[in-house]
This record gives structure tokens, C-alpha cells and sequence, in this order.
């Protein structure tokens, strides 16, 4: 496997996955072989955010984590979890309101759920020093109408995985937002259209993450293929440092600081 000679940070990392988890040893140990320096830890909802604390107790210069509910979650979310989401916004080890936002791919939750509980979210954003870290699939329209109103009140947003058109992306950049860059660009079929779109991408606001165990980059050795991990930050890098025809060492550094600055690490 190669490895990064600059430090890299893997800003959306589902740890608490039981592919991961049950090897959390093996996972840390390969993103330090990596130069992984820092991994956000992804939750979905208010309680993966207090079992996130028992991973970052044992690696505490390598892990965050964020608080918030994926919209698949949002039939979860009550009026009453803002309290304690407020409460967990206090310490250190929390560096962004997320993964929250809109999927109308799937509906896990209804749309009226997801719209309430993501305004929710930005409402509360605007009350407190943190980013946010957002999912959209499928819903842009809303997403972007809500985002609008309260984008200007929010301290910073990324939007994560990003995997959308030319149209979302250049609503996502007029409102300031960083744009989350994953495996999915390496997918010679779904992912082909973002060779292109990445390079609308300010380097001040590009940041790459593996959303691992998920989206397995399609540049990685197929003989040793399982699960996705942070340590394959760098098979992500290879690929927009060759698209975008940059040194990988000096986009690195760029992205590195981009998402130092975004978490407030």
C-alpha cells in the first residue's frame, strides 16, 4: 500500500459500522501507517455521538466526531434532542452539527420529517460556533431553498459525498459552501461527470474523506479488496491530484488545511 508522505484528514469516516468497529485496532493502525492524522467520526444520530466518545477516548489526537441526525433518522428526532445536542456541542471532541440535511432516494424518513428536523439543525447552527456537515440526495431543490435562508447565519457547511450536477454545485459554491469529495470519483460510470465538476472546485474549499465503510475507491488493489477504510484517503487523493493534475504532496497540504480550518482543529 502506498503512503502519503503529507498528513491527510479523512472528514467523513463511519467508525461505529461493525465492519469497523469489531476491528478498530487493525482500522487505526493502518490510517497511522497512512499518515491519516485526523478522522471525523460520522454520527447519524444523537446517540452514535456518545458511543463516538468511547473511539475517541482511546485515540484522542486522531478523533472527532459530529452531532446531529441523517435524514434517514429524522422520524427519530424530537423538539426536546436540542437540549442535549447543545450539551454535546460544548466539548472539544464535537466539531460539527451533521451529518444531517435531505435523501429523498430513499425516504427512510418522510419528507416533512427530513425538512423539519434539517431545519432544526440549521436553526440551531446559527446559535453556536460550529460548521455544519450535510447530506443531499435527490432533494436539491429544497435543500438549496432552505440553505439560503439560513446559510449567511451558519459559521461554515460542507456538503459531503458530493455527488451531484454541475447546476448543484455552483448553488453549493455561491452560498460558500466546501464540497466533500469521496471514492465515488474513481467509479469509471457514476463518477465519471465529477472529473470535470472538481475542478469548478476552489482549492480553498475542496476537502476528501472515504464515508468508509462505503464507497470503496475503485483505484485500490482488487486483490485485497473488503471493506472501505480511512487508510484508502489516499487512493481519493490519487485520483484528484491526477484529474486535477496537481502534486499530490501540495494538494494534500491544501486539503489538509482546508479541513483543519473547517473543524477548527
Amino acid at each position: 500500500m502506498a503512503n502519503s508522505v503529507t498528513p491527510l484528514f479523512d472528514i467523513g469516516a463511519n467508525l461505529l459500522d461493525s465492519q469497523l468497529s469489531k476491528n478498530f485496532n487493525e482500522v487505526i493502525t493502518k490510517s497511522k501507517e497512512n499518515n491519516i492524522r485526523k478522522i471525523i467520526i460520522t454520527s447519524s444520530h444523537i446517540d452514535d455521538t456518545y458511543q463516538a466518545k468511547e473511539l475517541i477516548d482511546r485515540e484522542p489526537d486522531l478523533l472527532y466526531t459530529t452531532v446531529g441526525f441523517h435524514p434517514h433518522n429524522a422520524k427519530d428526532f424530537k423538539d426536546s434532542h436540542i437540549d442535549k445536542m447543545l450539551e454535546l456541542c460544548e466539548h472539544d471532541y464535537v466539531k460539527a452539527i451533521g451529518e444531517c440535511g435531505l435523501d429523498y432516494k430513499r425516504n427512510y424518513s418522510s419528507k416533512n420529517d427530513q425538512i423539519n428536523c434539517f431545519t432544526k439543525h440549521l436553526e440551531l447552527a446559527t446559535s453556536i460556533d460550529l460548521p455544519m456537515f450535510l447530506h443531499e440526495r435527490d432533494a436539491h431543490d429544497d435543500f438549496i431553498i432552505l440553505l439560503k435562508e439560513y446559510s449567511h447565519l451558519v459559521e461554515d457547511i460542507v456538503v459531503h459525498c458530493f455527488t451531484g450536477d454541475k447546476k448543484s454545485l455552483s448553488s453549493y459554491l455561491d452560498l460558500g459552501c466546501y464540497i466533500g469529495i469521496t471514492g465515488w470519483i474513481t467509479d469509471p460510470n457514476r463518477g465519471y461527470h465529477l472529473h470535470d465538476l472538481i475542478s469548478y472546485v476552489p482549492s480553498d474549499k475542496l476537502m476528501i474523506e472515504t464515508d468508509s465503510p462505503y464507497l470503496m475507491p475503485f483505484n485500490y488493489p482488487i486483490e485485497n479488496k473488503r471493506y472501505n477504510e480511512p487508510s484508502n484517503l489516499i487512493y481519493v487523493l490519487d485520483a484528484v491530484a491526477s484529474i486535477l493534475q496537481k502534486d499530490k504532496n501540495i494538494l494534500a497540504e491544501e486539503i489538509y488545511n482546508n479541513s483543519c480550518r473547517f473543524f477548527n482543529i
